[in-house]
């Protein structure tokens, strides 16, 4: 008996040695776990790469996938975490046109110990063009006449259903979107405008798939129009001063019209606030300025006209006197030159013997109306261009005598399609005379040109007792006053003139065709 107990315990201490002087082949029997082998990544699409692995462990706990987005060198962080007996993963949510990189590690859990195993060999997939439209370029923002500003970009895609264009206060945001338009647009405008202040713009192309990535960032600011613009004139060259409203312009644009269209004739620095035009010709020339930013233009100042003058002017050409009415006449003319300040219209009652002025006229002026004049009488005019040098010429005069106009005007209905016209023609000098016709809905229609003295006139319509009519006098291309607009009488052995169109309006009190019967003989 003392024998066994002796055995038994040499036994427990020789296990004892063992087991403290040599622990590692006891615990790798079944803690230590090997690697994954053969580990391949595909791009499945834009957005999701899958990853497949050989399993060659039997205790792991899981997997650990690592991913790096700087290539197969680059730092590596723990992507996901899957359980055992898994050998693939598919990482969703990756961006297009990206490569990623990939490795594995098998891991045992015991108790709260991990144990790890080597990482599998490292694996990169490259993913294709995301379906989202690729992004707009070449953003540019250019204020325009100071009250909206042009947003314009590159269309780069093919396959955008539209474009979102977004403004901030600043190129940090925050951003608000503007506003949308359709597929290969290139252009918006913002309307939403404040003076002065910077606001900056970017575009995304959209798709059912989503938004591209944002454009670039192009910012602009709109300048406050310039004021106060004046002009004087010294030596043939026009000296232009005017205030600068703005703080943010980058110019100024000095714009010259010496007839019909706009020129610019000096681009100026920021912060100028005058500029000479020297060396002109003889003639008239209206100014204005505005303020310019990265192209574009705020809106503009106010408008001036000077006019250089080195000789007095040539005399109006092209003189016509018509009467406009029973006691009033409009004088036409043509420039006979560009440098005059203005004109003075004179008019003769004894057929040129003497002239009295009658009026002035600007020096943009080219017509004149003269009243009151006395009707039947002859009236002659010239017209005389000056300027500080002097006077040119009286033009050709003209002349022409107002007709006294028609009254007493009736119309009668002689049958159900024939209405008789009669006035009383108390001209002597008419021309002849116009019949027109109102149908009460505002639309008239000369329907008679007649000869002088003429005193009555059958117009022949199916709808001639529906009208009004009215009388004028011709002449030299003018007209009398209109007599009053009558409506026609039912013909005799009728109660009334036809019914059967409804309620209608009454007609215009002035005509409202005003073309002249015929040229002066």
């Amino acid at each position: 008996m003392p024998w066994r107990r002796g055995c038994l315990a040499a036994a427990l201490l020789l296990i004892s040695m063992v087991a403290c002087d040599h622990p590692d082949p006891l615990a790798s029997s079944f803690m230590v776990v090997i690697p994954p082998a053969s580990l391949a990544a595909t791009a499945f699409s834009f957005n999701q790469i899958n990853l497949t692995w050989q399993d060659n462990s039997s205790n792991e706990t899981g997997f650990e996938v690592y991913r790096s987005t700087t290539g197969p060198s680059g730092a590596f962080a723990l992507l996901a975490t899957t359980g055992s007996r898994v050998s693939s993963y598919s990482d969703f949510g990756v961006a297009g046109e990206t490569q990623y990189c990939y490795e594995v590690r098998t891991f045992r859990t015991t108790g709260r110990k991990n144990n790890y195993s080597d990482f599998s060999n490292v694996t990169c997939a490259t993913t294709p063009r995301s379906l989202v439209p690729l992004a707009a370029s070449g953003v540019t923002a250019v204020p325009q006449d100071g009250y909206v500003i042009s947003i314009a970009w590159t269309d780069n895609s093919t396959d955008e259903v539209g474009f979102r264009v977004e403004r901030s206060p600043s190129a940090g945001g925050p951003w608000t979107s503007i506003g949308a338009s359709n597929a290969n647009a290139t252009t918006l405008y913002d309307y939403q405008v404040a003076v002065e202040q910077g606001v900056c713009y970017r575009v995304f192309a959209f798709n059912t798939y989503g938004a591209s990535d944002a454009s670039n960032v192009d910012c602009t600011a709109m300048p406050a129009a310039p004021t106060n613009l004046a002009a004087s004139v010294a030596n043939a060259s026009a000296d232009l001063t005017w205030t600068d409203n703005s703080s943010v312009e980058d110019g100024f644009d000095v714009l010259r019209s010496g007839g019909a269209d706009w020129s610019v004739v000096a681009h100026l620095p920021a912060n100028a606030s005058r500029y000479q035009d020297a060396n002109l010709a003889d003639g008239a020339y209206l100014y204005f300025v505005r303020a310019s930013r990265d192209g574009g233009t705020s809106g503009t100042s106010n408008v001036v006209q000077v006019v250089v003058a080195t000789v007095a002017p040539l005399a109006p050409i092209n003189l016509d006197a018509a009467p406009f009415s029973s006691n009033g006449v409009s004088v036409s003319w043509a420039n006979g030159s560009t440098n005059q300040d203005g004109f003075r219209v004179e008019r003769s009652t004894d057929d040129g013997t003497s002239w009295v002025a009658a009026g002035n006229a600007g020096v943009n002026d080219t017509s004149f109306g003269d009243y009151p004049v006395p009707s039947e009488q002859p009236v002659c005019y010239r017209v005389i261009a000056f300027n500080r040098l002097g006077e040119s010429p009286p033009s050709i005069s003209d002349c022409t005598t107002p007709p006294a106009g028609p009254t007493d005007v009736t119309a009668t209905g002689l049958d159900d399609v024939t209405i008789r016209l009669a006035w009383t023609d108390n001209s002597a000098v008419e021309d002849g005379y116009q019949v027109l016709v109102d149908d009460g809905y505002g639309n008239q229609l000369l329907i008679a040109s007649l000869d002088a003295n003429t005193t009555t006139f059958d117009y022949v319509d199916y709808y001639a007792d529906y009208y009004y009519y009215s009388v004028v006098a011709v002449k030299d291309g003018g007209y009398s006053d209109w007599s009053d607009w009558v409506y026609p009488t039912a013909p005799a052995g009728v109660s009334s003139v036809r019914a059967g169109l409804g309620a209608r309006g009454s007609p215009s009190k002035q005509p409202l065709l005003r073309a002249r019967p015929r040229e002066k003989p």
